[in-house]
């Protein structure tokens, strides 16, 4: 299961270490869990938000309403401190569970409106049926693994020198001190595993060309897609050929 290293908020957005281009990238704050990787490789929102990215927006529950209230007032409250997300959800649970039904009732409102809201787009994109259409297979098993970064390669080397030294951290915490040990290498480390990513990249636009003209396409029932996690085979409902709405 991916997990996602939260370093704190930024200007009212989740941020955490994006280690493809050494920086932090905003996490969407709906989101319930961000892809990153087991060795510290995470995804901007924008490649997040894109990925099996549904065509109407799901229902928010009466408690997520309240979880993002507790953020936002923590934000106004204390605008420079960067956020533990853990410690804050924990309140805001603990916070749920001693509310009075009375105290509940304009996130459930709240809840409820934007329940209508989701009724009514699935109705203007066609129904449920619509956005059950297209069905994604499993990620192919024989596409090419995803190039490395630098960061990742400089990440395999130190993850165990960090978990000896620190074997009661966490994950998140050792990827927070990967990503600090990493902005302090020299440059030429730096440049050893730029060098290293950078031949990576290579094997795999080599390796997906070789993919992409070996695989055999079934007109209107199948074709690759990739979502900035790997290529996945997209079939398509028969009845879809059949009226033409193929893309």
């Amino acid at each position: 299961m991916p997990i996602v290293f939260v370093i704190g908020l930024k200007g009212g957005v989740f941020t955490s270490i994006d280690s493809r281009h050494d920086e932090e990238c905003p996490i969407p704050q709906h989101a319930d869990i961000a892809i990153v990787d087991p060795v510290g490789v995470s995804y901007s929102a924008v490649s997040m938000r894109d990925i099996g990215k549904p065509p109407v927006r799901g229902k928010t529950s009466p408690y997520g309403f309240f979880v993002k209230m507790c953020y936002e007032e923590h934000k106004k409250k204390y605008p420079n401190e960067n956020v533990q997300v853990t410690e804050i959800s924990k309140k805001c649970s603990e916070k749920w569970r001693t509310m009075s039904d009375d105290e509940k009732r304009r996130f459930y409102e709240l809840a409820q409106k934007d329940a209508e809201r989701y009724q009514a787009e699935v109705a203007a994109y066609g129904g449920e049926d619509a956005m059950r259409k297209r069905k994604r297979a499993k990620k192919d098993p024989n596409a090419p693994k995803r190039a490395l970064s630098a960061f990742f390669f400089f990440s395999q080397d130190r993850r165990p020198e960090v978990q000896q030294q620190h074997p009661e951290w966490k994950v998140g915490q050792v990827a927070q001190e990967l990503g600090k040990m990493w902005k302090s290498v020299s440059v030429d480390e730096k440049e050893l595993y730029e060098r290293k990513a950078m031949a990576d990249k290579e094997r795999y636009a080599e390796q997906m060309r070789d993919y992409k003209s070996a695989i055999t396409k079934i007109p209107g029932l199948e074709h690759l897609e990739d979502d900035g996690h790997g290529m996945h085979l997209v079939h398509v409902e028969e009845h879809e050929l059949q009226q033409g709405q193929i893309v």
